[in-house]
């Protein structure tokens, strides 16, 4: 039997809820093409008029399928209905035109935003797909390589469907769909051997034909492209753990490695990786350097499946191809009772092949989000904790986007960002490390979404800055445990103060110029250079205003204790003075002599069970009280009492014996 005899049995059907019976296939045009969605367009007559009595518009987000008789077995395009309209009536049919597409398609309306940590590609896509109500039995992965656990990857901003797009380009996996009468899967792959035989005979003849209906599947159109590529791709990227480590990677192909592509960053941290990474580039380059091309009634020929082309004049190209992408058009007018039998059935389709043994690589062309400006999150981490830092001791925290709706606000919200300062490197630099509550300022190394950096902190809510509007000319470091430090332009002073109240002050107001050291009880260390008083020097106090004083400009020393008690010595005196609190009693040490001065009361020297000596080396020794005198020189003892008696007591007085 011819493959699509000219009657009016229809050769092309479509069934939908189970009913192959309602519609029939007036036409229909489709684009298969590998890693990406498909979509056929079918035009579908129902007998009987137009009326409110069949709700058309019910069958949108159905399953359905479209059947197309071939030799050997059947093609089956199976989808949901994403769209249909009505065309009004034809004779005594109502046509409709219903687009038929894949369930991955309904991936396009939904848009998200959200984090993945430590997950392998294929459990982050299959999380999405999950997610989105695609059961697992309707996709599989044909995975060969080993992917490495992303440590953090953000879908920003994106829909499913381009998020999932973009990780399968960036890993240099390919996906096509597996079609059967009640089903389609979604078969996602990485090297040629996910890639079966089309359906039936492998085989497909090569054989010229004038006309659309033919009397075997055959390809009657094949020609042989070949085009320059890029020869050679080089990667590099930083790993900020390893800064010494060349990650530098290049791969080339057997020709044109003049041709390079060179891309920075390559977005991996190992040089393994980047190995692997660089690779696919590659192959992703030189994919499509050579492609057949050609045009066929074979519609078997599906996107991810194999052929072998036969009987081609140019014995070369007979050999096996993998498929890339197809386009179907078939129409069959004739299953309209009262068309004209002149219109033929006619089925054909153009497809695009590479030869078998090129590993097919999807083209990077889902771009990945670009955040356009900075952010704010919020720093957090576990509960109860204040402050919460990488093990690696880089000062990296973790936060909390405002955008993340799935995030616990804790120590998993995010990965470990790092925290940019204004000083930093080997053995020095400034770190004020962001802690757990605070709101902080993000920004994205080139834009990426995955590569986030602290840039600055910002006041939020009840944590109000720390100046306010009328200190403008105050600046003020402070810490959660009450440690600050002050700079003050207007009143020209720097303060450090603990939170217990040890202070370090210095101030030049004014006429006033000082350093000052105090402790929590009182005691401080002044250094002045000037006051308005004049003075100059270095002053000790203790809390019961206990000092030592050094006055520069009367190069004096002076200690005091509260009670006034002091001892004074100064250059410019002769004499140090040590006088007691009420000044009535005074000592003062001279270059020529000792003075003991008692305003009032009675001084007296004493010595209990020892020797009191007063000794003068020198001219005399002079003693006076309010009777009298007694002096003691080299002309002998004077004891004068005046008009008083002199009284000498003891048990013997002994006089020149």
């Amino acid at each position: 039997m011819a493959l699509m005899d000219v009657a009016s049995e229809a050769k092309f059907t479509f069934g939908i809820g189970g009913d192959w019976t309602l519609f029939r296939v007036l036409s229909f045009q489709g684009t298969e093409e590998m890693s990406r969605l498909y979509q056929f367009t079918l035009e579908l007559a129902m007998e009987g008029s137009e009326s409110d009595d069949f709700m058309f518009e019910e069958l949108v987000g159905e399953e359905a399928c479209l059947k197309i008789e071939a030799q050997g077995e059947d093609r089956y395009v199976h989808g949901i209905v994403n769209e249909i309209e009505s065309l009004g009536e034809r004779g005594s049919f109502t046509i409709y035109r219903l687009s038929l597409v894949p369930s991955l398609w309904l991936l396009t309306l939904r848009t998200n935003s959200r984090i993945f940590q430590k997950k392998k590609v294929n459990e982050i896509i299959q999380k999405v797909l999950t997610d989105a109500g695609i059961p697992g039995d309707r996709f599989r992965f044909a995975l060969t390589n080993n992917y490495l656990k992303r440590e953090y990857c953000v879908q920003y901003n994106e829909t499913d469907f381009s998020f999932i797009s973009r990780l399968l380009e960036e890993e240099g996996i390919f996906y096509f769909f597996e079609h059967s009468r009640d089903r389609h899967i979604l078969v996602m792959g990485d090297q040629a051997v996910a890639h079966k035989p089309i359906p039936g005979e492998n085989e497909v003849m090569f054989h010229i034909s004038d006309s659309l209906v033919p009397e075997e599947e055959s390809i009657f159109n094949f020609r042989y492209l070949k085009r320059i590529s890029t020869g050679k791709v080089t990667l590099t990227d930083y790993n900020f753990k390893k800064p010494n480590l060349n990650l530098q990677v290049s791969e080339k192909d057997e020709e044109n490695d003049k041709l390079e592509h060179y891309e920075y960053p390559g977005e991996y941290i190992e040089k393994g990786e980047g190995q692997r990474r660089v690779r696919v580039r590659l192959h992703e380059k030189t994919t499509f350097k050579s492609v057949g091309e050609g045009r066929s009634f074979c519609p078997r020929l599906i996107p991810g499946y194999t052929y072998e082309l036969v009987n081609h004049p140019r014995s070369t190209l007979n050999q096996e191809y993998t498929l890339t992408k197809v386009v179907h058009k078939g129409k069959q007018p004739q299953v309209l009772e009262e068309h004209s039998m002149l219109e033929e059935l006619e089925y054909y389709n153009t497809f695009q092949c590479i030869e078998k043994n090129v590993v097919f690589k999807p083209q990077r062309i889902t771009r990945k989000p670009i955040v356009p400006g900075t952010q704010t999150a919020v720093v957090v981490g576990p509960e109860g904790e204040e402050s919460y830092l990488d093990d690696d001791h880089y000062g990296m925290v973790k936060v909390q986007f405002h955008w993340d709706r799935e995030g616990q606000r804790n120590e998993h919200s995010s990965c470990w960002i790092r925290v940019a300062y204004p000083y930093a490197g080997e053995k020095h630099g400034i770190q004020f490390t962001p802690l757990i509550g605070d709101e902080v300022l993000v920004d994205f190394l080139e834009g990426d979404p995955d590569r986030p950096v602290i840039i600055g902190s910002l006041f939020k809510g009840d944590h109000k800055a720390l100046v306010k509007g009328k200190d403008m000319t105050k600046s003020q470091f402070l810490t959660p445990y009450g440690h600050a430090f002050y700079l003050d332009d207007k009143m020209k002073e720097i303060k450090l103060n603990t939170k217990e109240g040890h202070t370090f002050m210095m101030n030049e107001y004014g006429e006033d110029s000082y350093t000052e050291l105090r402790t929590p009880e009182g005691r401080m260390v002044n250094l002045c250079d000037k006051s308005k008083e004049g003075r100059k020097g270095i002053a000790l106090w203790t809390p019961d205003f206990n000092s030592i004083v050094i006055y520069d400009p009367d190069n004096r020393i002076q200690a005091q204790t509260q009670d006034w008690h002091k001892i004074t010595l100064q250059k410019a005196s002769p004499n140090i003075e040590i006088i007691d609190g009420s000044k009535n009693h005074k000592i003062q040490v001279g270059p020529g002599a000792i003075k003991i001065f008692a305003d009032t009361g009675t001084m007296t020297l004493q010595t209990k069970g020892g020797t009191l000596t007063v000794k003068a080396a020198g001219q005399k020794l002079h003693l006076e009280g309010a009777g009298g005198t007694v002096v003691i020189d080299s002309s002998g003892i004077t004891v004068n009492a005046g008009s008083k008696p002199v009284v000498i007591n003891g048990s013997i007085i002994k006089l020149n014996s």
